[in-house]
């Protein structure tokens, strides 16, 4: 094996441990965020190592990575064909919003579009950096170090279980650290490299790992910190007045601090992680929530559930999820998932269900009775953005009754705030956003120690928004709610459990959570005529579980909208808007149609020269490049000066730069014993030949001159 092929093979190993070693960064995404379809962020990885791998020319590699990138945000976000142009504008526009609420510091106003944009980006930048360390500067102590520390952060406060990650990246690291030690020798001190060098250190790794992993080992020596750490924050080392969390039925007195309580309640296989429901409640006192219509329980069928949340909505059908209790105190009720059809269990009960509050019961002979396990069957509602937006008025009587409720003695800044936050909103969805993003964008924070109690003759929802600006899920809810109904809106304030904590992934491709007391949460659901009630989640440090799509828009939920004269004519004029701009991009495409601000056209011919500023000035990298590549694809013809100037410049940018005095047989000598190889020797003499003699070169002597200058570029450009 030659030194170059050797050369290759180190590079394999360190592009493969390099792509592992940042796989471990995505690992733990999907269990410790709300991250989904983690494997298109490491598939874009892997490709992006292997287009470095391949040294492609820059301006075909950055399109690829670029295209890549667009085709896996299309499959994550948007319908119909990926060559389309409709989506692409969609996008643009998301880039365009996201931007400029990023550049104002509204973190929790970016969508999930764009969040994904900014990660892919974010990858495709340590792929290159990763690149950069390994095989040109060949120093990663620095980012291996910090892996570690990553991962030990997870295993030590989080339920990601990083045990097998640590002992997988140690391995790597070590592999990988002696790796670069032998490529540094055989740079500075002309080592060479010899082929069983790998494998040596490759098993003196395995035989550490083996062995450390056997030995016997000391206990801890000091206490472990973490617990006091958990204490601390959870609020245990607090006085005896505290609360402790967990689901409860009294809701009229809400406010003060808790502490954690981590008894289970239950355990679930899930296909998609969501928020558990328990029931909802209309009545806001001043100082807590109740509820004002008490309904008999009425039996309804198992496998015919319509609790009536929606009216019409996009839905994935038939999502099946086992649920099985482990103790749930003294509340024989059923937590479930917002569009429940069906459950499943092997008991003899009827199940009941208190229409107004939407709460579910079991019962068997006349007694309540508490079901071990049991199956749902529940629809997976996918709300379109755009159905919202159109759902603005013909609210039922019935639900403005209830759901507008608020104290008189409801003080005017309470409203005059609501007025403040949806200035220029046109939309109750716009309304409800702007409102769900006011907390995190002025100053409100998650607390659950020091949290304030509401006087006798002070709002629980005034306070907190004018003056504590602290508190837990119960004030960001409520104020929410508050705000939304002093517009006219109806919320309503709902209670359950988050999704619980994340225990193992299933061999069904399952998920398995354990929701605990400390789960219990609250949060809020805004009705939208013709489309039912959507959650909405203002909490610092939750974010809702629900999909929100531009797409699909329900024929039936813009039905109701006819009761409003304003909104038919908004609508009407929305339409022939839509439908003028469609017209205009099947006649013919044009930037006036994108509608760009010159401000934007402006940044991207600013970009667009820096690109070809690069492009001149680092020309003799990339120009060989582009030489060899038209040769190879397109079969481009070369002419005499090409031939040689494309080598030198390919083996000047190897490191094998032509010095100073030194002959071309020379040169021609010192490459061929770099590369291993004999063809630059044979070159050189057949150059010589008609430099010195000032004849043509000759078809047949050309024909071998680019077979030889053919093998060179395949030694140099693997």
């Amino acid at each position: 094996m030659t030194n170059h092929r050797r050369f290759n093979l180190y590079n394999i190993v360190l592009y493969l441990l390099g792509f592992i070693l940042i796989w471990e960064w995505l690992r733990p995404l999907e269990v410790v965020t709300d991250t989904a379809n983690s494997v298109y962020f490491v598939i874009f990885t892997a490709i992006c190592f292997i287009l470095y791998f391949l040294r492609l020319p820059f301006l075909l590699s950055m399109p690829l990575r670029f295209i890549l990138l667009l085709y896996i945000l299309h499959d994550l976000f948007f319908e119909g064909s990926f060559l389309g142009i409709s989506w692409l504008y969609s996008f643009y526009e998301d880039i365009v919003i996201n931007t400029e609420a990023l550049f104002h510091s509204q973190w929790f106003e970016m969508s999930d579009l764009y969040r994904s944009f900014l990660f892919l980006i974010l990858l495709w930048v340590m792929s290159y950096l990763i690149h950069y360390w390994l095989i040109h500067a060949k120093r990663i102590f620095g980012f291996y170090l910090l892996t570690i520390i990553y991962l030990g952060i997870l295993d030590t406060f989080t339920k990601y279980d990083a045990g097998n990650a640590i002992v997988r990246t140690i391995i790597i690291g070590f592999i990988m650290l002696g790796t670069l030690q032998m490529l540094r020798l055989r740079e500075k001190e002309e080592v060479k490299i010899r082929s069983y060098w790998l494998a040596s250190l490759s098993l003196m790794v395995a035989l550490a790992i083996v062995i450390g992993l056997h030995a016997p080992k000391a206990g801890p020596q000091w206490p472990d910190p973490v617990p006091f750490l958990k204490s601390a924050v959870k609020g245990e080392l607090i006085g005896n007045s505290v609360n402790k969390i967990g689901y409860g039925v009294d809701d009229s007195k809400l406010g003060g601090a808790f502490i954690d309580d981590d008894t289970a309640v239950f355990t679930a296989e899930v296909k998609k992680a969501h928020y558990w429901r328990v029931e909802s409640k209309d009545y806001y006192t001043g100082k807590g929530w109740i509820i004002t219509e008490s309904y008999p329980k009425t039996f309804i069928d198992k496998n015919n559930i319509d609790l009536g949340i929606f009216e019409n909505v996009t839905k994935e059908e038939n999502i099946s999820e086992k649920i099985k209790v482990k103790d749930i105190g003294d509340y024989p009720h059923i937590a479930y998932p917002l569009d429940l059809r069906a459950i499943k269990t092997d008991q003899n009960v009827q199940l009941l269900m208190e229409r107004f509050s939407g709460k579910l019961f079991t019962e068997k002979n006349g007694d309540e009775i508490q079901l071990d396990s049991y199956e749902f069957i529940y629809d997976h509602p996918l709300f379109s953005i755009e159905a919202l937006k159109l759902a603005n008025g013909g609210d039922d009587a019935y639900i403005k009754t209830f759901y507008t409720q608020l104290p008189e003695e409801l003080p005017t800044r309470v409203k005059d705030l609501a007025k403040v936050i949806t200035e220029n909103k046109a939309t109750r969805y716009e309304k409800a956003k702007a409102i769900e993003s006011y907390f995190a964008a002025n100053g409100f924070t998650y607390e659950t120690k020091n949290v304030a109690v509401p006087d006798e003759d002070q709002d629980y929802v005034d306070q907190f928004l004018f003056e504590s600006k602290k508190g837990y899920c119960d004030n960001f809810s409520t104020s929410m709610i508050v705000l939304l109904r002093s517009l006219d809106i109806p919320a309503r304030w709902v209670k359950g459990y988050t999704q619980g904590d994340f225990i193992k992934v299933l061999d069904d491709d399952a998920k398995l959570y354990e929701v605990k007391n400390s789960n219990a949460h609250s949060w809020v659901e805004v009705y939208f005529p013709g489309i039912g009630w959507v959650p909405f989640e203002p909490t610092q440090g939750f974010s809702n579980m629900n999909e929100f799509t531009e797409n699909t828009v329900p024929t039936a939920s813009q039905v109701d909208q006819a009761e409003d004269p304003q909104n038919e004519q908004k609508k009407k004029e929305e339409e022939k808007k839509k439908e003028s701009k469609d017209n205009k991009r099947n006649s013919s495409f044009s930037l006036n149609d994108l509608n760009i601000p010159l401000k934007e056209i402006g940044i991207f011919a600013a970009v667009a020269a820096l690109i070809v500023g690069l492009l001149v000035k680092f020309k003799t990298k990339w120009y060989p490049y582009w030489i060899v590549m038209n040769y190879r694809i397109r079969k481009k013809k070369l002419e005499e000066r090409e031939v040689l100037d494309t080598l030198f410049l390919l083996l000047e940018n190897k490191g094998m730069k032509i010095q100073g005095g030194e002959t071309l047989r020379e040169y021609a000598a010192k490459v061929d014993e770099h590369l291993g190889t004999s063809e630059m020797k044979k070159l050189a003499e057949i150059y010589e030949k008609y430099l010195y003699s000032n004849f043509d070169i000759k078809t047949e002597d050309w024909d071998v001159i680019l077979e030889l200058w053919g093998k060179l570029i395949k030694k140099i450009l693997p």
